[in-house]
């Protein structure tokens, strides 16, 4: 409660004390494009679908600079849904940003979270595999609400976000719960950089609808680049009373470590490779963990080749080592296919 209230006494301090006043300049706009494409040859025993293309991801946006203070985007997000259709499109992002002065930034609509922003830029390759937060839904990539970005000094900034909690693709839950959280990014050089994140959302758990549940989520992480040639990262991920971002439930933890790394050979070949560790606990009475059926390893280890700017490709194995001895491990190709503008 202490924290919800901090951080919209801070926003509504904020919008306070904007100063409304417009610099003269020439609005003007840009479109944006990316597509994310795949084959890939699933070699796992008893596999069905043993190869096969996709496009998994294809986004349109449209930045339009007002002026020096204000900023709209609107960004489209095509792809698969739970809905049965092979592709859905969904607003990502509709926001405005408004400059206040050179030390705060507020953003107001569907605008891309700060959960795993940092450590996604980071690994470099979210056209081939999200981040763990992504992947295993530790958190949504975007969501509806406002969102404050306070630059502290040179080398230290933290973010404020207030939002429904539910996901860029999802309507506010009927109870009305709001998510608070924030971060504080530190670089001390332009070799380093360390992140601590937290947020705190309330909802009807999922598995007693009588009892109100709070979901925490917490994660740190460090990464450190030696100029151009060589990248390295580690972040740790704790969810605490969820089965996932948004679905409350009272004593169920899921835990993650992510390790990953580059190597640039030069400006158009890198080698890569990252290792996922993801785990939950046992629950009263039970005998197993409660996720235990997709606990366990990933492991990523490929190349990267770079054509021409705009476009990227990737040659990539995926080994899932899953803690159920039962599941046959999976062991996968593939071939990815980013492009842009």
């Amino acid at each position: 409660m202490k924290l919800r209230l901090k951080i919209t006494a801070i926003m509504l301090f904020a919008l306070v004390n904007l100063n409304a006043q417009e610099t003269p300049s020439e609005p003007k706009g840009k479109i944006s494009g990316k597509v994310y494409f795949n084959y890939h040859l699933d070699n796992t025993t008893g596999a069905e679908q043993k190869n096969a293309y996709e496009l998994t991801r294809a986004y349109l946006g449209y930045n339009y600079t007002i002026n020096e203070k204000f900023k709209a985007t609107i960004l489209f997000d095509a792809g698969k849904n739970s809905g049965g259709s092979a592709y859905t499109i969904f607003i990502k992002n509709a926001k405005l940003d408004y400059k206040a002065n050179t030390w705060l930034t507020l953003t107001a609509g569907i605008y891309s979270t700060v959960q795993f922003k940092d450590q996604e830029s980071f690994w470099g390759y979210r056209y081939l595999f999200k981040s763990l937060e992504d992947e295993y839904k530790f958190g949504t990539s975007a969501d509806v609400g406002f969102m404050a970005a306070i630059k502290i000094s040179e080398k230290l900034r933290m973010d404020l976000l207030s939002t429904n909690g539910e996901g860029y693709q999802n309507l506010q839950d009927s109870a009305g719960k709001t998510r608070f959280g924030g971060d504080l990014v530190y670089t001390p050089s332009k070799d380093w950089i360390f992140k601590a994140y937290f947020d705190t959302m309330e909802g009807i758990d999922v598995e007693d609808d009588t009892k109100v549940t709070t979901i925490n989520n917490m994660a740190l992480f460090a990464g450190y680049r030696l100029k151009d040639r060589f990248r390295f990262a580690a972040e740790y991920n704790l969810m605490h009373n969820g089965i996932d971002y948004k679905n409350p439930a009272q004593g169920r933890d899921l835990q993650g470590i992510s390790l990953y790394s580059t190597y640039n050979i030069n400006d158009k070949w890198d080698v890569f490779g990252r290792y996922d560790v993801l785990s939950s606990n046992k629950l009263e009475g039970e005998t197993t963990d409660w996720h235990y059926d997709e606990d366990g390893n990933v492991s990523i280890v490929g190349c990267e080749f770079k054509p021409t700017k705009g476009v990227n490709t990737s040659v990539n194995y995926r080994l899932v080592d899953f803690k159920d001895p039962v599941k046959h491990n999976a062991s996968l190709f593939y071939f990815n296919l980013e492009f842009y503008f």
